[in-house]
């Protein structure tokens, strides 16, 4: 009897059939396999791309499809001790202008066929549209070939935004994907499985694996060919709740510390995103209208509190000092009309889970305590040196919210009104509505599921949702939408602009 696709994948030894020829089809080796552009601004891009083995990664960029006339940049070797990822910045690119790119590597003179792609960069002018959202993958949900892979790209593809903020939760590297997984409703989602999705990842090459299971799916890597991504992380990249130096007592770890899983997924992490450097918190100006600010509450957070233990005292930083303090000056520098803070969970919506963990900055209702004193030292910041047309985006509870938080219903007061949007997720199971906590106010004004659905409903139910952001250059006003899996448009919320 002949094995299926999936089966001969998963049993097959890690020596015969590693991570990277496991997802590969039967091409050349030296062809890219993906590749990818981030952090995008006026003039300004960092160029991804991954390869089979070694090679000198090699950018072309043109203003026009057939490139001609392209200028070819040579940028960084390519190896198993990056795992033959590359990637490189270019900051003089014309403004407000499509940037056709293609890229490939150079094995002493042998270049494989070239992956293209395109975008545009940011200037003055024009509307600004991107999209927002974050959780890919989570509770074994992962490429369905029978759903048609992960559909929720294509919709977002074919919205056609500037770019697509990823809020975290990019891989599941706790999760373990089962070839068969019986759902809530009776269904049954058929994984694609990999030697590094069939177990929760610790080491490096598993965690790589992870990175590399998202380019398997069509969506996802022509997505990438059209829409720049911003990334940042979770959790779940590295494992389920986790802060520095948190325990694991998980029994299917090898390992007492989550710290030396924190090292191999930041590695994979930044391998595998487009991002210059090694910190995930930064600002992205894109033009005279949009600043985008991304957040990382993981590196520098205090442990989290449980129901005996209370983020109240030293020690329950969630930002740290550090990124507090980047923050809250480049908000006060900002000449951007708009400024957007990227978070990768919500500020004033309830965590606690039935272990009575609270993940986010979330105390309860009452007073700012532990890390709501961060938040509210913030929020109170840009109430004082009038930094205005502030909105913060999220993702991390797995459905769609519009919450408005104001000091008229909150118990911290110190601070002017503000919009939270959440969505996600990104082809993975959906959440369950969750409480508000009133320290700053919040008010659901809308919510894209209702209170009595059962948590971890699969994709195939539709349930899956992301947000678009417009801002119009004319009038300068924002408007915010959230759309389903295949595009239909649910929801959308109006804000004016302010003083601008």
């Amino acid at each position: 009897m002949a094995l299926s696709r999936r089966k001969l994948i998963l049993g097959a030894s890690a020596a015969a059939l590693a991570p990277r020829v496991a997802w590969a089809d039967a091409s050349d080796r030296l062809y890219p396999r993906s590749l990818a552009v981030g952090d995008v601004g006026t003039s300004g891009a960092t160029f991804w791309a991954h390869g089979r083995r070694p090679g000198r990664m090699v950018v072309q960029v043109a203003n026009n499809p057939d490139f001609s006339g392209a200028r070819e940049v040579v940028g960084p070797w390519a190896s198993e001790r990056t795992d033959f990822c590359g990637k490189l910045r270019l900051d003089d690119l014309p403004r407000a202008s499509t940037v056709y790119w293609r890229a490939t590597f150079d094995l002493e003179g042998d270049r494989g066929e070239w992956m293209v792609g395109a975008f545009r960069t940011a200037g003055s002018g024009r509307d600004i549209r991107f999209a927002w959202g974050g959780d890919t993958g989570g509770q074994g949900f992962g490429i369905n070939d029978d759903f048609g892979g992960m559909r929720i790209f294509n919709s977002i593809r074919q919205s056609k935004p500037d770019f697509l903020v990823h809020c975290g939760d990019l891989v599941y590297a706790d999760s373990v994907y089962q070839e068969r997984k019986e759902c809530h409703d009776g269904s049954t989602w058929n994984n694609l499985v990999t030697p590094a999705t069939g177990k929760v990842a610790q080491s490096l090459e598993e965690f790589r694996g992870r990175f590399r299971y998202n380019h398997i799916d069509d969506h996802f890597r022509a997505l990438l060919t059209e829409v720049p991504m911003f990334h940042m992380w979770d959790d779940h990249e590295v494992k389920n709740n986790w802060f520095p130096g948190a325990p694991v007592k998980d029994p299917r770890y090898e390992v007492h510390s989550v710290d030396p899983l924190i090292a191999r997924a930041r590695r994979a992490f930044f391998e595998y995103t487009p991002i210059i450097g090694q910190r995930i918190y930064r600002k992205l100006s894109y033009g005279p209208l949009l600043d985008v600010f991304m957040l990382d509450t993981r590196s520098y957070r205090g442990p989290n509190s449980t129901g005996k233990q209370k983020c109240y005292g030293p020690g329950a930083e969630w930002l740290g000092l550090g990124q507090r303090d980047w923050l809250k000056h480049e908000l006060r520098a900002s000449k951007a009309t708009w400024k957007v803070i990227c978070n990768d969970m919500p500020l004033g919506i309830l965590t606690r889970g039935e272990d009575k963990v609270t993940d986010n900055a979330t105390n309860g209702n009452g007073e700012a305590r532990g890390r709501e004193i961060e938040i509210a030292n913030i929020l109170s910041h840009i109430k004082k040196h009038g930094v205005r047309n502030t909105v913060w985006l999220t993702a991390d509870l797995h459905y769609a919210t519009a919450t408005h938080y104001s000091p008229e219903r909150a118990q911290f007061r110190d601070f002017d009104p503000f919009w939270e949007f959440m969505a996600g997720p990104f082809n993975a199971g959906t959440g369950t509505l969750h409480d508000l906590d009133d320290t700053f106010g919040p008010r659901t004004e809308w919510a894209s599921i209702d209170r009595d659905l059962e948590r971890g409903m699969p994709p195939s139910m539709g349930l899956q949702f992301f947000g678009i952001v417009e801002i119009d250059h004319q009038s300068l006003d924002m408007t915010v939408s959230f759309y389903d899996q295949e595009g239909k448009k649910l929801f959308a919320q109006s804000i004016a602009a302010r003083g601008a």
